[in-house]
């Protein structure tokens, strides 16, 4: 039997086993023809054979959770990526100037990564720190956890943002006299200054995404989505024409699922949209919801309140009235859309899966994918329903070291227990989507295995308080591989079988005679995706 590669190595990792086996895995055009054991590699013939030796072949990672569009410019110098190494106000506002110097021509300046709880808890920041500095330009600074603005006068007023703008959820920061104070929370509310952020011209969107889509290659990295619930306007329909006619030019070296908005769906424009955009490497796969925000900025959902403000379980949420969000599922399962909700902690988690149990109630058994997105708290009564409902769990591992011990001050030590539970999911029949939030995370999938298996910080110390939630090193990848394809309602990636498509990397070592802390400095040596291969480590 004859095929175009013909991939060797004594640790084949399928996704299929909890262990690696001695073999190879024959390639044909855009799928996998054949996994091999043993002395089966004999039978095949290829025009390119490539024996790994000990290095570890398996499927390309599938992260389940990402924001692709925003990644992307986060990945370019139009971005400054360092705010996130910030301790305080002012030394973000200093390590902005640094960035704002060294590319005076950027006509608005953009930061990402600073965190409440990296700052100490300090104050939530104001415009005037970056009005002194930044006068006369636009400054938009995006904390870590994706959830709040903080602008300075110029980009509130590029970006159209008042006073009295009435979000369809969130809010405007406003101070003791009414002022806006630079703060925008919640992604309704900064919608517009996300706007702005996007703005590039045509060329230099596409030089964008094709240096952001060589990256990841080098990482193994060969799916990933767009989960920022676009909504369903013309600006978002051009930029998916362009990723489109990036597919049909064979420019896109990673395969992206779309999920839009799910509270403004005119449910027959997303199933349009689904048909118009339903490639094997470019598709709108259903819809996203946001019930919560943070705990950082007290706008997660909990069901009792916080242990460091009892005067609220949570402010202004869930963002949408439940009949209103409930509704939403029910109308979109019904249109055979699979709904995905960002649900922070313990309060949004059950009002997300009162929701889906509604829908099943009204829908029968549809067999879509739904989802609930985080999960960084939850209640232990709730963790059954995910089997009983038929609802992925999917969480960002890496999320419990960037959270830096937060949860305890928020929510308490008695709750935290149930902070990313993923042994306990695991155990009580759930499959676990892996992701990363990039940008919220790198998208280098190796530290998010590692603080899967330790749940410790990079240095080795604990980053939460129940050790006992550890899972395996065969269930992390499965979780960020063959179930997480699931999440994207897929059955044709994420595992090294037959008729699969060959989406396959190479793994420097055998990560089954790794330790954790060596995994977590493991790298990627090849990426094959779609039958060719787009990275070679030299």
């Amino acid at each position: 039997m004859k095929a175009d590669y013909l991939l060797k190595s004594n640790a084949i990792f399928t996704s299929n086993e909890d262990r690696p086996f001695a073999g190879g895995v024959a390639v044909s055009g855009n799928r996998i023809a054949a996994v091999l054991r043993g002395d089966e590699v004999d039978q095949y013939e290829a025009e390119t054979v490539l024996d790994y030796g000990d290095k570890m072949i398996m499927p390309g990672f599938v992260d389940a959770h990402d924001h692709y569009f925003f990644g992307a410019i986060s990945a370019s110098e139009y971005v400054c990526n360092e705010v996130a190494d910030s301790t305080s106000e002012a030394e973000a506002v200093r390590i902005m100037k640094e960035h704002a110097d060294a590319h005076p021509d950027h006509k608005r300046y953009v930061g990402v990564g600073w965190f409440p709880s990296t700052w100490n808890d300090a104050p939530l920041p104001t415009k005037e720190s970056l009005d002194e500095v930044f006068p006369d330009r636009p400054v938009y600074m995006i904390c870590a956890d994706f959830h709040t603005f903080w602008m300075n006068s110029k980009a509130l007023e590029e970006a159209g943002i008042t006073a009295d703008m009435k979000p369809r959820s969130g809010r405007v920061g406003v101070d003791e006299n009414g002022e806006m104070n630079g703060l925008l929370f919640e992604p309704d509310a900064f919608l517009p200054a996300m706007n702005m952020v996007h703005d590039f011209e045509p060329e230099i969107f596409m030089q964008i995404n094709e240096a952001f889509l060589a990256g990841i290659a080098q990482y193994g990295v060969t799916s990933l989505s767009e989960m920022a619930a676009d909504p369903y306007v013309d600006k978002v329909h051009k930029k998916y024409q362009t990723m489109k006619q990036m597919d049909k030019e064979g420019r896109l070296n990673a395969r992206l699922h779309i999920f839009t908005d799910l509270i403004g769906c005119e449910f027959d424009a997303a199933n349009a949209w689904r048909e118009e955009f339903s490639s094997e490497k470019f598709r709108v796969c259903g819809v996203k919801g946001f019930i919560d925000g943070a705990t950082s900025t007290y706008s997660a959902l909990l069901l009792e309140p916080y242990a460091d403000r009892p005067d609220t379980c949570g402010l202004n949420v869930p963002n949408f009235p439940p009949e209103v969000m409930g509704e939403a599922v029910v109308k979109a399962n019904a249109a055979g859309l699979p709904v995905r909700i960002h649900c922070s902690d313990e309060g949004s988690v059950r009002m997300a899966l009162d929701f889906y149990q509604a829908s099943r109630e009204a829908n029968g058994p549809h067999g879509l994918k739904n989802t609930v997105e985080h999960i960084e708290t939850i209640h232990p009564d709730d963790i059954p329903r995910f089997k009983e409902l038929d609802v992925i769990p999917s969480m960002q591992p890496l999320h419990l070291p960037l959270d830096v011990m937060e949860k305890p001050r928020r929510v308490g030590m008695e709750r935290c227990r149930w902070e990313w539970a993923h042994r306990s999911l695991l155990d009580a029949g759930a499959k676990l989507a892996f992701g990363t939030d990039y940008p919220v995370v790198d998208f280098n999938p190796y530290p998010t295995l590692y603080a899967a298996m330790t749940r410790c910080n990079e240095d080795g110390t604990p980053a939460s308080v129940n050790p006992e939630e550890c899972i395996t090193l065969a269930e992390s990848l499965i979780a960020y591989t063959k179930d997480a394809a699931a999440a994207y309602s897929r059955d044709d990636i994420g595992v090294l079988e037959e008729g699969k498509l060959a989406d396959i990397i190479v793994v420097n070592k055998n990560l089954f005679e790794l330790t954790p802390e060596e995994i977590n400095n493991c790298q990627t040596d090849m990426t094959m995706f779609d039958g060719n291969i787009i990275f070679e480590r030299k």
